[in-house]
């Protein structure tokens, strides 16, 4: 598969919007990931099949994109489950899998978490795994970050021949100041994902949008497991705006299935072709 056949993901960003994938931790809790004694992203070594599976799901749903299940493959956080030395084989099996399910067309964002980005040694060692095969991630996704981390992480991926998304837990105020921070670390787009709900993200890309012009990330989370959920359609609801308040990549986080993907493209499919660019 040719990294050639599809636009880079920078070009892509000015052109359209993309719609990323659902959560894959709370689908694979439901298939019985249990967090106190595994991760999600071991289960690229054992449970592998599952994670291909959801990938496939959501590109059958009409993700433009989807996320390597590898938000804790980092050799400090694998160490605490004695697995630290399965982490170059966790991310190239990611890479590859998701590659796979996306083909040629579609674009593969390599999930790097925070416990990376607190070593170093361990941010470097999971960002050259996941480009070891060449064309298979397009992207780096600091995914949850603070934004001291997400800074930190930016200065040591810029070096990395693909472009960098920072995406926060939570954004400090003033939201222009950390703004200007992660965009002239070199932030292809920056935007928030996970406990961020449908209101907050709306009400973040509102302050963003006011502040510069820099492509958006959203990923909120649907609700946590045994929590109300928020459903598909309410995302759906939630897509005209945010295209208009520049938001680039919008998908799912916690709680989000693939029905929240299918119900966020029909949304996009409806709108104006010129709906969502920059100029419109």
């Amino acid at each position: 598969m040719n990294a050639t056949d599809r636009p880079a993901l920078r070009d892509a960003l000015a052109d359209r919007p993309i719609l990323l994938d659902a959560a894959m931790g709370t689908r694979l809790i439901a298939e019985g990931l249990d967090l106190a004694s595994d991760d999600p992203a071991l289960w690229m070594l054992s449970h592998d099949e599952a994670v291909f599976h959801y990938h496939r799901l959501d590109i059958e749903a009409g993700a433009d994109a989807i996320v390597t299940n590898t938000f804790g493959a980092n050799r400090a956080w694998l160490d605490r489950f004695g697995q630290g030395e399965k982490t170059f084989q966790t991310n190239r099996n990611a890479g590859f899998l998701a590659r796979v399910a996306a083909g040629p067309s579609r674009y593969v964002l390599g999930s790097i978490g925070p416990t990376a980005s607190d070593h170093s040694s361990a941010l470097i060692e999971q960002a050259e795994a996941l480009l070891d095969r060449r064309g298979d991630v397009d992207a780096f996704l600091l995914e949850t970050h603070r934004l001291d981390q997400a800074e930190a992480a930016l200065r040591i991926l810029r070096d990395f021949p693909v472009p960098t998304l920072a995406s926060l837990f939570a954004w400090p105020d003033p939201v222009a100041e950390s703004a200007r921070r992660l965009i002239d670390g070199g932030a292809l787009a920056i935007g928030a994902n996970c406990q961020v709900g449908l209101d907050a993200s709306l009400a973040l890309a509102r302050k963003l949008r006011a502040v510069c012009d820099h492509p958006l990330f959203l990923k909120p989370s649907a609700g946590l497991p045994g929590s109300r959920l928020d459903p598909p359609e309410s995302f759906a609801e939630a897509v005209p705006e945010w295209l208009d308040l520049g938001v680039r990549l919008l998908g799912g986080c916690c709680g989000t299935t693939e029905d929240h993907v299918r119900a966020m493209r029909r949304a996009i499919n409806s709108l104006p072709s010129h709906r969502g660019r920059p100029d419109g």
